[in-house]
């Protein structure tokens, strides 16, 4: 039944903290052959219904929305946004309006949210391939950060697209699309 869900249990051996008890890890996780707006390109066929998108990285650099030529940028294409310590929050339409003028080149961090927070505290680490490779593992606390803050999708662009989901069946749809970055 775990399995169904995505879930796996995980022992831990005599002599560690919490001896014989099995923790469940919901956390799914990977690396693809593809990248942010590959994934925004399918839609409503992958993604899943978000109040909110943040983007705390672009371009490889972060707190995007404190660099002036961002903010130029958009305002010249009329978009916008709202900002929290420096990380872009867009509504649905407007990430669909931001991927469609060229700003997701790579390098980027994308982070989908259940419910829209006007203080909404990002990630503190990377999420991109550069700095993780989510076949491997992810980032100490990502699951946590993930339940508590209502991240539904996270997703990591640079050598491929990182990947983090709490929904399984999203992660097998993400997987069914793209193929795993072997690299």
């Amino acid at each position: 039944m775990l399995a169904a869900a995505g879930a796996t249990r995980r022992a831990y051996g005599p002599g560690r903290p919490g001896a014989g008890v099995a923790l469940l890890e919901r956390l799914q996780h990977g690396r693809l052959k593809a990248s942010i707006a590959d994934v925004l390109d399918l839609g409503l066929d992958v993604l899943p219904h978000y109040e909110m998108a943040v983007i705390p990285v672009l371009d490889g650099a972060e707190r995007p929305a404190e660099w002036p030529e961002v903010r130029r940028r958009l305002r010249s294409e009329g978009m916008r946004t709202r900002s929290h310590r420096g990380a872009l929050l867009l509504e649905p339409g407007e990430l669909d309006r931001f991927a469609s003028i060229g700003l997701l080149n790579g390098n980027d961090d994308l982070l989908l949210c259940s419910e829209w927070r006007d203080e909404f505290e990002s990630f503190p680490g990377r999420l991109g391939s550069d700095a993780n490779d989510f076949n491997e593992g992810t980032p100490l606390g990502l699951e946590e950060w993930m339940v508590d803050s209502g991240c539904l999708l996270a997703l990591g662009d640079g050598a491929g697209l990182n990947f983090a989901t709490l929904d399984a069946t999203l992660a097998d749809r993400l997987r069914a699309r793209f193929k795993p970055a072997t690299d």
